[in-house]
């Protein structure tokens, strides 16, 4: 028997055995409620969409997937952060729940029916005429939040968008709605940035023109106004200029647009993206392959689902394809290259048109040098058309950026559709609770073993403790024929006793000392001064002298007395101090049940108590000893005080006392190694409160009464 509770594999089959019926309730009363709890269990469904980033708004570019995913790079990290907080933020999720209401916004594939509406608590749009309270509304707000996530995948540019509901549609429905409303607004942001920017620049090309055409008019004022030029040959000349003026503009003009293409050109990385530049895309030559490349497409399309990709039929319109695509790519590049030599045409052109602007005004300069404030008013002219020129190309530039645009954001992959919860199946979530209620009903066993040390009826000392069963000692309240069986069980204990002080004086012809007998036991409650008094009764009815010293002097508990011994004052506490000699106390008259009792009428503190018993008790044993044949100790509990060690050492016989139901085996284990650390080893066991067996209480005790045992 070990104090620690670490039993083996065997020991623990054991105790599964012995407590196979709280096992089986436990496994039983765990499995019925985890199967009930996972059978009204419904799992969330996951649907998942990206949204990737490019450095900035595209203008011209291809929205293909491709192109964002190289771009996605530049965009830093707390720009995607920004754009995690505005895809939770309230603005688009406020919008969303219109979208998915049927109201105000409405975007991509929002359910229609009312489950969806139902599931997020949203009103369906059939009841648009039922205005929802702020409550309600917020409310819906946050179950929206709370099932929508968003992260960004690794270090790229690109964000993670997920919803969780209850069923796959409605997880794939209200997250295109989210990413559906979330780009719009992004788009719709960025747009009025481009109009701002445009009317701005309309504004600023307006003024710019109206100060030129101020300008203008008062150069020909002062050149009417010299005298000195025909005026005439001034307005013809003036006339010239602004043709060439008006020639150079619009060269200007189309060399700007052909090098806005040419840029567009360089930057195109596909043949998509060529044909996204309207000059290359309108064409004739490339609109008519590009014609015949869609009519092809549509025309395998159809033959696809009829005869699949690998017919004969098929792979040949397949060759058919890539070779128009191939064509489509060589007509691109000559007309690139075309557009080329145009604009190589288009500047020299703007060359000399400017150089002869530049000489008819460099000669009307010289001409009319003479009027005063004409060169300022010149250089002033010429700076107002400078500016007006590029201003225009700027207002050009916004308005094809308008045209043209798209937001910096695109889906990367569209929302899926769940296949499955994230939750395990129901058939693994049945094994998990088998798993489960066998780890309780094994649990529930130890437990039940480990709390449980009680000692009961068929605890057997000898195997267990190795300590010899001296008496079975009934309980008299709960036996019949209680009272017999007692007497019974306390009377073999005595003759036990007498056996063995009869056997160690034959061994000892020289000792006529008496026996001294020592009940201990390893906690209180367990009926050991009741066993003392009971043995001392027993062995005082066969003739003997006996007296029972109560060397608790912790917790006394002296017997009943007659009014006769209570006149006696003195106790054991006195006559260890000294105060009363040990015969003035035992010479007074005997107990009512023909034994002398010494002990302490009130308890002792702890450290004089325990000075007592280690300097007086050895003492007066020895003085007891040799006046009374039976000197029994009645001993305080050895897990109590240390007390109880030192007067089982000055034993003769030492007997260890349990009491069924009562005593732990931890508390037995804990004494019986505090004795043998003290070289101590019980004689036997006085096992008290067990129940009777058959050979007591039959028939009327057949042991001697009162009188001398020879």
């Amino acid at each position: 028997m070990s104090e620690r509770f670490d039993p083996s594999l065997r020991d623990m089959l054991v105790i599964l055995w012995q407590r196979r019926g709280i096992a089986s309730m436990a496994f039983v009363i765990v499995l019925i409620g985890l199967l009930t709890l996972f059978a009204n269990w419904q799992g969330n469904y996951r649907s998942v969409a990206e949204i990737g980033f490019s450095q900035e708004s595209s203008v011209g570019k291809s929205s293909s997937p491709e192109s964002w995913l190289g771009d996605r790079h530049a965009v830093t990290a707390q720009e995607i952060e920004t754009a995690i907080a505005e895809i939770k933020g309230q603005e688009t999720l406020l919008a969303t729940l219109s979208v998915l209401r049927g109201e105000g916004v409405k975007l991509g594939n929002a359910s229609e029916d009312g489950s969806l509406f139902k599931q997020l608590g949203i009103l369906n749009p059939g009841q648009d005429d039922i205005a929802p309270d702020d409550h309600a509304e917020a409310d819906r707000l946050n179950d929206l939040r709370r099932g929508l996530e968003a992260s960004r995948v690794g270090n790229a540019a690109v964000i993670e968008v997920s919803f969780r509901a209850k069923h796959p549609e409605i997880a794939q429905q209200a997250l295109l709605a989210i990413v559906e409303t979330y780009l719009w607004q992004r788009e719709d942001r960025q747009k009025s940035a481009v109009r701002r920017q445009l009317a701005e620049a309309v504004s600023q090309f307006d003024a710019a023109q109206t100060e030129l055409a101020a300008l203008e008019s008062d150069l020909a004022v002062l050149q009417n106004s010299a005298g000195i030029l025909d005026a005439d040959e001034s307005a013809r000349m003036l006339d010239r200029i602004y043709a060439l003026d008006e020639q150079a503009e619009k060269l200007g003009q189309e060399v700007v647009g052909l090098r806005l293409a040419r840029d567009s050109r360089n930057n195109a990385a596909t043949l998509d993206d060529l044909l996204a530049i309207p000059d290359i895309a309108g064409h004739p030559v490339v609109r008519q392959v590009s014609a015949q490349l869609d009519a092809k497409k549509q025309e395998f399309v159809s033959l696809d689902q009829r005869y699949g990709p690998k017919h004969p039929i098929m792979q040949g319109k397949q060759r058919e394809i890539e070779d128009l695509h191939s064509e489509l790519g060589d007509a691109a590049g000559k007309v690139a290259s075309q557009m080329d030599v145009e604009l190589a045409g288009a500047e020299e052109k703007l060359r000399l048109i400017t150089d002869q602007r530049d000489q008819w005004e460099e000669r009307m300069a010289v001409r009319n040098k003479s009027v005063q404030g004409q060169a300022a008013l010149s250089r002033s002219v010429a700076l107002a058309r400078a500016n007006v020129q590029e201003i225009g190309q700027q207002v050009q530039s916004l308005r094809r950026e308008m045209a043209a645009f798209h937001g910096d954001a695109a889906i990367l992959h569209a929302p899926t559709l769940p296949a499955a919860t994230e939750f395990p199946a129901k058939r693994d979530l049945a094994l998990l609770a088998i798993m489960m209620a066998l780890f309780a009903a094994v649990v529930a066993a130890l437990l039940r073993h480990y709390f449980d040390q009680r000692i009961d009826d068929a605890f057997d000392p000898q195997t267990i403790v190795g300590i010899p069963l001296f008496a079975r000692v009934p309980d008299q309240s709960v036996v019949r024929n209680a009272t017999t069986a007692h007497e019974e069980a306390t009377g073999h204990l005595a003759v036990l006793m007498r056996i063995m002080s009869q056997g160690r004086d034959g061994e000892t012809q020289s000792n006529p000392n008496g026996q001294v007998i020592a009940l201990g036991s390893a906690a209180s409650g367990d009926g050991k001064s009741h066993i003392a008094l009971a043995l001392a009764e027993k062995l005082s009815g066969l003739g003997a002298s006996v007296i029972v010293l109560d060397a608790d002097l912790h917790d006394p508990a002296p017997p009943k007395r007659t009014d006769h011994d209570s006149k006696n004052d003195a106790d054991l506490t006195d006559v260890m101090s000294g105060l009363v000699d040990p015969d003035d106390v035992i010479s007074g008259p005997e107990h009512e049940e023909g034994y002398q009792y010494l002990g302490a009428r009130m308890p002792v503190p702890g450290n004089i108590a325990t000075g007592m018993i280690d300097g007086q008790l050895p003492r007066l044993i020895k003085r007891l000893r040799a006046r009374f044949d039976h000197v029994i100790v009645d001993t305080p509990p050895i897990l109590s005080v240390a007390d109880g060690v030192i007067a089982l050492g000055l034993a003769d016989v030492r007997l260890f006392t349990l009491r069924c139901g009562h005593s732990k085996r931890r508390d037995i284990t804990h004494a019986l190694s505090q004795l043998r650390a003290a070289g101590i080893v019980p004689d036997g066991v006085v096992l008290n409160s067990a129940q009777a067996r058959p050979a007591y209480g039959k028939v009327e005790p057949a042991m001697a009464t009162k009188g001398q045992l020879t």
